[in-house]
């Protein structure tokens, strides 16, 4: 079938190879350059687009809704600055090994170079925070480059998923000559239409395929009744195989938040067990870490024991930040796990020692949070064990320490956790709920108002979004600033006396404001089932925050000291 011309054919082959690679979900930024690329995602029936003003908000738009799915996720931009207001969400999805696919439209090679509007060089824009990157020039009306097109796209979906190296980000740059819509000629250019064809392969068919042979388990030495314990961390394995693998063996298996793993069979409370180091009737033999142990440091009194220390990833990430791990290991966790476990015996006593140690901390912090008195954030996290979301999307700084510390409920978490930031945090969870289930967002003040512009799209999915408002970082209070920097309050907690709840009607959000902790699960419940998107602001006084932290630290260090 003859195109209108070389651009539209270009965009059409590639979003339609997408499609056929299991790509559903593509954000669109607005621009002149990549009107053939979003026409074409747009008009395809088996990609889902929304249109996201600002590109950033845009990038983590889809870093969400990949995250949510596991499945890559498109977006795509005009050129020049555009396309650099993607880095940030390319960063985190370097590190958190996440299948994002971004798509820069550029000008042709003769207007680069010459001070052309619009024109900086986009050809490895990334640098080595892609895994896989490709230049793709303009269209001509009198070559074939069907086949170039599609193995192209091919080859960008396997990168993305892992095919070579680690799942993560990658980086198609191409090229389009005006007109690029439709149309032979759009009154300012014009092309002669595309005499080949633009098919795919027959019944859907992917112009090739690639499979990723996951790695078998590893093997460990285990001394036989060896008292070992596994950290859970974030990473890619299956949760349920290993908590069955873990009860074969007898080993205690500590959940992160973002493990999720949360439950009876699991230790959450490690936080204020270890507050003052590992209790002698708690110390481990060996530790088995899985994947990245999330925010807590306490968790380094474990992982920085003397004697053996594996550090397990199925994509041989090196997560071994206190450089204590004697081996690391790329294989299959819970392979591995069941490995040992046909191997070990069984002591019946020493799991049993951690969850008991476990069920009384719980008791005593539940007692010590007060859930009726003054909201802080501890108290907001620990409600949300109450509240049946399904995906639970958490800002950084303090929601995903609090939401570690005292959050129960088994779920999906997701945390922009690779490098930090609060950088995208409304977008990545505006993408996460766009993938349908029931979606809350755990968010400070300050992760609101950053990425505001993520709520200028043409569509909001279904999600509601718990702002913590203690008027600024409320982090830096733990931090030796608190005490030594002058100019504290300006320069790190930055206050901002914006009345939240404004700001989120002025984005259409359906707002409200609790005084109380008291009726919150009430309302999280009524909002997550009633559709639309929603906002709930708890004002939270940082002083009394602060003040409640350290009290939980005394209760927890008073019912460690009776374990020992």
């Amino acid at each position: 079938m003859t195109q209108p011309n070389p651009s539209t054919a270009l965009a059409r082959a590639v979003a339609d190879e997408m499609a056929r690679h299991g790509v559903s979900f593509a954000v669109i930024s607005p621009g002149s350059r990549s009107a053939a690329l979003a026409i074409a995602f747009d008009q395809h029936p088996g990609i889902t687009t929304r249109v996201v003003l600002d590109e950033r908000s845009a990038a983590f738009w889809a870093l969400g809704n990949a995250r949510a799915t596991g499945q890559p996720t498109v977006v795509l931009s005009t050129s020049g600055t555009a396309v650099a207001n993607h880095l940030p969400a390319v960063i985190e999805a370097d590190q958190s090994l996440v299948p994002l696919i971004v798509i820069s439209a550029d000008r042709p090679p003769e207007m680069l170079h010459v001070g052309a509007n619009q024109t900086i060089d986009q050809v490895g824009l990334f640098g080595n925070r892609v895994r896989w990157s490709c230049n793709i020039g303009p269209a001509q009306s009198g070559v074939d480059h069907n086949s170039y097109w599609r193995s192209t796209v091919s080859q960008a979906v396997a990168r993305a998923l892992g095919h070579g190296s680690r799942p993560g980000p990658v980086h198609l740059n191409i090229a389009f000559r005006e007109p690029t819509v439709p149309v032979e000629d759009d009154g300012r250019s014009a092309a002669d239409p595309y005499p080949f064809t633009v098919e795919g392969k027959p019944g859907d068919g992917r112009w090739q395929e690639h499979l990723i042979a996951p790695p078998g388990a590893a093997a460990i030495e285990v001394p036989v009744g060896a008292r070992g314990l596994i950290v859970a961390g974030e990473g890619d394995y299956g949760p349920e195989a290993l908590l069955a693998a873990a009860a074969k063996l007898g080993w205690p298996v500590l959940a992160t938040a973002l493990s999720g793993l949360r439950g009876d069979s699991t230790v959450s409370t490690y936080h204020h067990l270890l507050v003052s180091g590992v209790p002698a009737s708690l110390t481990p033999e060996m530790v088995v870490t899985i994947g990245r142990t999330g925010p807590s440091d306490r968790i380094s009194a474990l992982t920085s024991l003397e004697g053996v220390q594996i550090s397990i990833d199925r994509w041989g990430n090196w997560n071994d930040p206190r450089r204590q791990a004697t081996l690391l290991l790329q294989a299959d966790p819970v392979a591995t796990i069941e490995r040992l476990s046909s191997a070990a015996s069984v002591d019946p006593e020493w799991a049993g020692r951690w969850e008991a140690a476990d069920r009384s901390m719980r008791v005593a912090l539940d007692e010590a949070i007060g859930v009726g008195e003054q909201p802080t954030g501890s108290s907001v996290a620990r409600a949300l064990s109450d509240c049946a979301w399904e995906s639970l999307v958490v800002a950084s700084s303090m929601p995903i320490r609090d939401v570690d510390a005292h959050t129960l409920h088994r779920g999906s978490i997701y945390a922009n956790r690779g490098a930090s930031g609060i950088d995208g945090l409304v977008s990545t969870g505006l993408g996460v709920a766009a993938a349908g289930s029931r979606t809350l967002v755990l968010t400070g003040d300050l992760s609101l108002l950053h990425d505001g512009n993520g709520f200028i799209a043409d569509q909001l999915p279904d999600v509601v979004f718990l702002v913590v408002d203690n008027n600024g970082g409320g982090l830096f209070d733990l931090l030796p600033q608190a005490t030594h920097a002058p100019g504290f309050d300006r320069l790190f907690v930055t206050p901002h006396g914006r009345h939240l709840a404004t700001y989120a009607d002025f984005h259409g959000l359906n707002t409200d404001t609790l005084s109380s902790i008291g009726g919150l699960v009430p309302e999280l419940e009524q909002r997550l089932g009633a559709g639309g998107c929603h906002a709930l602001v708890i004002p939270v006084d940082r002083e009394a925050d602060l003040k409640r932290r350290q009290a939980l630290d005394e209760v927890a260090r008073s019912l460690v000291t009776s374990l020992s």
